[in-house]
């Protein structure tokens, strides 16, 4: 159960990679202002450190209180509400021209894989809650 879950969690980090990545592609275009950039470049830092962070950490400590766990729980949380954002502002969004997504397949695309990843990321702290509960139960029954 503890490599499927290391496994799901590392899945997680790079979908959602690769989500902020495309999203930053599609979403800045060259002529933006720098604060966009600064923006994109803010959200990719703070999920490369805690990434590394996790990525970093032995077996045992994998499946406890990290900060680096914490922190892609929050970020993946804060994701995901934003992303839902995304799309209920696009569905408002009646403007071409416009700021914001416009719930079009190429506006989607890149939400959508954020969306995988964030569920996917928290699809896996419920479980190793459990399994960390239980594993230290049984080793002070033993």
């Amino acid at each position: 159960m503890n490599k499927s879950i290391n496994a799901s969690r590392i899945a997680s980090i790079m979908i959602i990679s690769a989500g902020y990545g495309w999203a930053g592609g599609h979403y800045i275009p060259p002529d933006s202002s720098p604060v966009a950039y600064l923006f994109q470049i803010i959200i990719l830092s703070v999920l490369l450190i805690l990434a590394t962070g996790y990525l970093g950490l032995s077996e045992e400590k994998k499946f406890k209180k990290h900060w680096s766990i914490r922190g892609l729980t929050i970020f993946s949380i804060l994701s995901l509400l934003i992303n839902i954002g995304n799309i209920i502002h696009g569905a408002l969004n009646k403007s071409p021209e416009s700021f914001g997504s416009h719930n079009n397949p190429a506006d989607l695309i890149p939400i959508g894989i954020i969306l995988t990843g964030t569920s996917l990321w928290l699809s896996t702290i419920l479980p190793a809650s459990r399994f960390c509960r239980t594993r230290i139960t049984e080793d002070h029954i033993i």
